[in-house]
């Protein structure tokens, strides 16, 4: 690339495309020159707003559309963008602006292109024939006023139409007929450009069928090439209409975009096409592309792929080259099954054509495709995003849009009281927007904080997303919180509007110090009298009657989405903040981890946990509607009824807290056959015995159509997580935090016990010197709420790394084991550190234990109080947890080991203030409310009548 060693300004069409995109990046790096991309939008915000969302993925774009202002104004930005149309006269611009622009560039690069395969004739010729002419005249008038030194157009090598054999860079000839009207299109907006070419210095591009890029896979809209791969890896392709021998033209987008700046800015390349294919010695033939695919499935997906049945079919006798036949065929709308489509694509696979590439190879040098090295990383990206196009949709734009598709529709359940209620995509969507207007009528305005708190819900859920519609933050509240926490979240946030749809808090309004307006979305027969004004569910979607939701949120990636609370564990609750593009980023992912052929069948989930939790309420939320499937999903009311709700669901994906898993094992061991596997030593009948277990225990629990079972929020015992295993059922741990909902996951086929997994994609973790574990990825929030408004909250960053306050490391395969947390290390009188949640971990597993904690801090050696769901304790259930808790003290060093212990009913509660919201332990509030049990352990004195029983080890 040359360059250019005076100011240069070079008008770019096609911004917001993947092709346009990357010309821009590249011309970034080219010394002097400025860039006027054009977007076609109603007026300059709107175009600012669209190329912000395009370019978000490319940080150096980002960052230069950050300070973009006017082209009539002194701008430090090297990008300059002007809201307009192609297809209209000027461009969509008024005289002025458009003579001022004329004045200004020295190069055009025409991308901008409708790219529809079935669009209409008369549609495409929109953009592709009028487009390129309004373009064209713009040039005209630059080079007449100062001398235009490039007009670059990007064509298309089918241009070629129906000619076989060799074609050569000067050839265009539309007599041999078009396969669509895509191609006929772009043909008669070609011949435009070369009768420019004696009045103006045009280059003309005619790439192939342009793939990812050849590094990273990367892509905006998986093209003709990706169809039948997609098709061919869901098993959906057995007969393949081609010849095997064919080559396949394919080629990067890398190529493409370097060759078209490179040809751009060379003096040589004026008046001349460019082939920008592969010689098609190095392409791969089809036959080739399959077996690569079959193996990389198989090493990569666990998919054992058919070998397919090649058959050459014969291109259709009537190509449609006139007009009339292709306006006619790609006006039909009706709805193409699969083979229709691939049928429509042949031409594209049956092309025994050769692209002559003289002028490319003398200019921009010769290209040998190393198609083996770059396919992987083709695979790869698809496979990610589960062949689904790349969106500049926020995840609110994306539910919305999913449930006015078709192809992959979403139905949606309310399980109330053991009733299951249906509501239909449309319906959920109407309401939706209905919320989303009134919302706006309340005054509601972009990025203005509305609280919500309730059970789950497609109320809840509708809500959620009209928030996001329209621009507004959500703070999502437990419904289990203490009135005085939820009065200083409200007053924390700044929140304008409370939602309400748990009764409780219903009730307790009253209580609240703070005097915001509140909605209800609660059921109507949980409506009650309040003191304060509450207005209904039908009252409020009232208000949105009428109302017009913009199809695009007033809202960027960059622009705060929500802030999820702490559960307060060690002080007041901290507002932790996420903007759009990581909830996008988050939504993507997830879905993506998901074994490939789960990902692609219909999908059944079950929303269960707390929606305010990041778990539930983001990963959970969101990740639905990046699946290439259709998607049902239950929400449950009531969590207390999860065991039966999941016999019902049957859910595709489950995660779940440690206690889910645990009550299974316990209905294990209570089964008759449970119990007499337990007793077996390893052996032919006990291997037998475990797959008949294993399916029962699965059918029993509702988990039997589970393609993965998820672990999290809290540490799970890993002699559970063996148990399970020695079963043949893999529970697969996982690790998060409300400041990075999730940052490590055992995948299947992978799964470490011990571990909690490695990283997600684009996600690094590593130990700091004091063993603590950061992190850095897409999904570390972007800092605490409360220090932007007031300053008064240190933000746990440092050289841009989290300081997650978990103590972990790292083993060789790249795993992180999780060994507790920095805060809560007991230092015992004696100097030695412990950490309180590998023993905890350890005496939770004892049958009958629902909750443990040590203690020990400044004292000569630890303490445990144990809870058990007993309401009685027998002599023979004391003995039972003395025994395991001298086995536990077995697997542990001599300061680890818990001496004496008390053993009580479990009366913790969030109200009495012994756990947070998430139902952790607050560890100073219980040790100053038992703080007559711990003097009574240490000083080796009689229970009080609320201990069942105090144990104790013999001390050296």
């Amino acid at each position: 690339m040359n360059t250019a060693s005076q100011q240069q300004v070079v008008f770019l069409t096609g911004a917001t495309g993947f092709l346009g995109t990357q010309v821009a990046r590249r011309l970034l790096q080219i010394k002097n020159t400025r860039v006027i991309a054009l977007v076609h939008a109603a007026h300059r915000q709107e175009a600012l707003d669209r190329l912000s969302r395009a370019w978000w993925d490319w940080p150096e774009l980002a960052a230069e559309l950050a300070s973009n202002t006017s082209i009539n104004e002194p701008s430090d930005s090297r990008i300059r963008v002007i809201a307009g149309d192609v297809s209209l006269p000027r461009l969509g611009l008024d005289e002025t602006s458009y003579r001022q622009l004329a004045s200004t560039i020295t190069h055009v690069i025409h991308t901008a292109a409708d790219l529809r395969i079935d669009a209409g004739i008369d549609e495409l010729r929109k953009t592709n024939v009028q487009g390129t002419s309004n373009v064209l005249e713009l040039a005209r008038l630059a080079h007449q006023d100062h001398g235009l030194l490039r007009y670059a157009h990007v064509s298309t090598a089918y241009v070629a139409g129906g000619r076989s054999g060799n074609i050569s860079e000067s050839d265009l000839n539309g007599d041999f007929g078009f396969s669509n009207a895509y191609e006929q299109s772009k043909y008669e907006g070609e011949c435009l450009v070369q009768t420019a070419k004696s009045e103006l210095p045009v280059t003309v591009f005619r790439p192939g069928m342009i793939v990812g890029d050849s590094k990273s896979g990367d892509i905006s809209t998986f093209n003709t090439f990706y169809f039948p791969l997609r098709l061919y890896l869901n098993e959906k392709l057995i007969l393949l209409p081609i010849d095997r021998e064919l080559r396949v033209n394919l080629v990067p987008v890398d190529y493409v975009a370097d060759a078209i700046l490179h040809l751009t800015f060379s003096p040589d390349a004026a008046g001349l096409n460019f082939h920008l294919t592969a010689p098609a010695e190095s392409l791969p033939t089809a036959g080739e592309l399959v077996e690569f695919v079959r193996a990389w499935a198989r090493d990569h997906l666990d998919l054992r792929l058919p070998e397919p049945v090649f058959i050459k079919v014969p291109l259709p006798a009537a190509r449609y080259s006139s007009e009339r036949k292709i306006a006619a065929r790609s006006g039909h709308k009706s709805r193409r099954s699969d083979l229709n489509s691939l049928l429509k694509l042949l031409p594209y696979f049956n092309d025994h054509r050769q692209f002559q590439r003289d002028n490319t190879d003398r200019l921009f040098g010769s290209y040998m495709l190393s198609w083996r090295e770059f396919l992987p990383h083709l695979l790869g990206y698809a496979i990610d995003r589960g062949f689904m196009h790349r969106t500049e949709r926020t995840v609110h734009e994306q539910l919305l849009a999913r449930l006015a598709g078709k192809s992959r529709p979403v139905n949606y359940y309310d399980i109330i009281e053991g009733r299951i209620i249906h509501h239909s995509a449309d319906e959920i969507r109407r309401a939706i927007l209905a919320a989303a207007g009134a919302l706006t009528a309340l005054g509601i305005r972009s990025g203005d904080r509305v609280a919500i708190v309730g059970l789950n819900s497609t109320r809840y859920l509708t809500l959620d997303a009209a928030i996001g519609l329209v621009g507004a933050v959500s703070v999502p509240l437990y419904y289990t919180s203490p009135t005085a926490e939820i009065d200083h979240i409200l007053n924390s946030s700044g929140a304008r509007l409370l939602l309400v749809g748990a009764p409780k808090i219903l009730h307790t309004l009253g209580e609240l110090h703070s005097n915001l307006p509140v909605v209800s979305f609660c059921r109507e027969s949980d409506a009650v009298d309040s003191d304060r004004e509450v207005m209904s569910w039908d009252a409020f979607l009232d208000k949105g009657v009428g109302c017009t939701v913009p199809a695009r949120a007033p809202a960027g990636f960059g622009d705060l989405a929500t802030l999820r609370y702490t559960s307060g564990t060690t002080g007041a609750p901290k507002g932790v903040s996420f903007d759009h593009s990581q909830l996008r980023w988050m939504g993507q992912t997830m879905a993506s981890l998901l074994p490939w052929k789960a990902r692609n069948r219909d999908a059944n989930y079950l929303s269960f946990l707390p929606m305010n939790h990041v778990v539930e309420g983001i990963l959970a939320t969101y990740s639905p509607y990046y699946l290439p499937a259709p998607v049902t999903i239950y929400f449950l009311e009531d969590l207390k009824q999860i065991s039966s709700a999941l016999k019902r669901v049957r859910p595709s994906i489950f995660f779940s807290v440690p206690r889910i898993y645990e009550r299974i094992w316990e209905a294990l061991e209570q089964n008759h056959i449970g119990r007499w596997y337990l007793t077996l030593k390893s052996s032919i009948l006990k291997h037998t015995l475990s797959h008949l277990l294993r399916r029962q225990t699965l059918r029993n629990a509702g988990l039997d159509r589970c393609a993965q079972l998820l672990c999290g929020s809290a540490p799970c015992s890993t002699e559970m997580l063996n148990n399970f295993h020695a079963l043949g059922i893999e529970i697969h741990n996982a690790y998060g935090l409300t400041e990075a909902p999730l940052v490590t996951l055992n995948r299947q086929d992978a799964n470490r016990i011990g571990t909690v997994g490695t990283p997600l994609p684009q996600t690094q973790i590593q130990i700091s010197d004091d063993g603590e574990v950061l992190v850095c990825g897409p999904q570390v929030m972007c800092g605490y709420f409360e220090s932007h408004c007031a300053g008064k909250i240190n933000q746990p960053f440092q050289n841009g790394w989290l300081h997650t306050g978990d103590l972990g490391s790292i083993t060789p395969d790249g795993s992180l084991v999780l060994t507790g947390r920095k805060k809560e290390l007991i230092k015992t009188s004696y100097g030695k550190y412990i950490q309180p949640a590998k023993v905890e971990s350890l005496l939770r597993g004892i049958p009958g234990v629902v909750e443990a904690m040590l203690i020990g801090e400044q004292r000569p050696f630890c303490v445990a109080l144990v809870w058990t769901q007993e309401k009685e304790l027998t002599p023979e259930a004391e003995r039972d947890i003395d025994w395991h808790i001298a086995q536990v003290n077995r697997s542990l060093s001599h300061p680890e080991q818990v001496k004496r212990w008390a053993v009580l009913a479990d009366d913790l509660s969030i109200e009495r203030g012994d756990l947070t919201a998430n139902l952790k332990l607050k560890r100073n509030a219980i040790s100053n409310r038992l703080q007559q049990v711990l003097d009574i352990l240490y000083a080796g004195m009689n229970p009080p009548q609320a201990v069942f029983h105090i144990g104790t080890a013999e001390r050296d």
